[in-house]
């Protein structure tokens, strides 16, 4: 009897342990996915999902944009990914629509370029119904600001990451967020960025003055101080990329996802 009660007890915690490791390697394992989409791109879409994700996050880098299959890139929003996806938020890098395509101003603001986010974003939603968020960093704020004025009811916010604002660069001054997004978007909306910013197009002071004139349902700005400058001072290892503190960002941009989609 005795050792039947101390079987039966071994089969009871064999089997609460087994549901334990099952549900542990459920909830932390990641997909790194290749995903085609048809009317995105030619390249895949590189995408990190988990069953547990409670959002979606499409991340579009700035540049001359994403143009290999494997989604590799200095960027910041690259650098960031394992941190996004390890928070149980869905990350898709957004690519150009071939390796030959180089992501300018204009292709950004481009009609096409706005109905391919388009198309992605209706392919995540058969995938799931979670909320779906676009971060636009440098030039990327480009893309995630023209599509919030254009179809704010397809997403439940935007990231601008080292934005485009006013400024005196003859490539950029026609794109700051003041042209394109304007006083007022119907979206919630997080600004993150350096104090330190030297890059021509996208000055601090602009980017603050930018938030303090707008109107959102919500909106939040983030500003950095810190980290490193060991390159250009409007690539990816400055200040501008958020180069050391790189954590610091994708945390708040992780709680403040969080918190939008919980209110939601």
């Amino acid at each position: 009897m005795k050792n039947q009660i101390v079987k039966n007890n071994f089969l009871i915690t064999s089997t609460f342990t087994l549901i334990f490791f099952l549900t542990f390697v459920q909830e932390s394992y990641s997909d790194n996915l290749k995903l085609k989409v048809e009317g995105v791109s030619t390249l895949p879409i590189n995408a990190y999902e988990k069953k547990s994700s409670i959002a979606n996050l499409i991340a579009i880098i700035g540049g001359k944009g994403l143009k290999n299959k494997n989604g590799k890139s200095r960027n910041f929003l690259v650098r960031i990914k394992g941190k996004i996806e390890n928070n149980h938020i869905n990350y898709y890098l957004f690519p150009n629509s071939t390796k030959k395509e180089k992501a300018s101003y204009e292709l950004r603001v481009s009609s096409e370029r706005i109905e391919r986010i388009l198309a992605l974003i209706e392919a995540i939603k058969k995938r799931n119904n979670k909320p779906i968020f676009i971060a636009g960093f440098s030039r990327g704020s480009v893309d995630a600001g023209k599509f919030s004025k254009i179809y704010p009811e397809k997403i439940s916010g935007i990231i601008l990451a080292s934005g485009i604002y006013t400024n005196f660069s003859k490539k950029a001054e026609f794109f700051s967020m003041q042209l394109i997004v304007g006083e007022s978007v119907k979206v919630p909306t997080l600004v993150v960025h350096h104090t330190d910013d030297n890059c021509i197009a996208t000055p601090f002071n602009y980017a603050k003055k930018f938030f303090e004139g707008l109107t959102a349902p919500t909106k939040m700005f983030r500003a950095y101080s810190g980290g490193y400058t060991s390159g250009g001072e409007c690539g990816p290892f400055n200040y501008h990329g958020f180069e050391g503190i790189e954590e610091e960002v994708a945390e708040n941009m992780v709680n403040w996802i969080k918190n939008i989609s919980l209110k939601g």
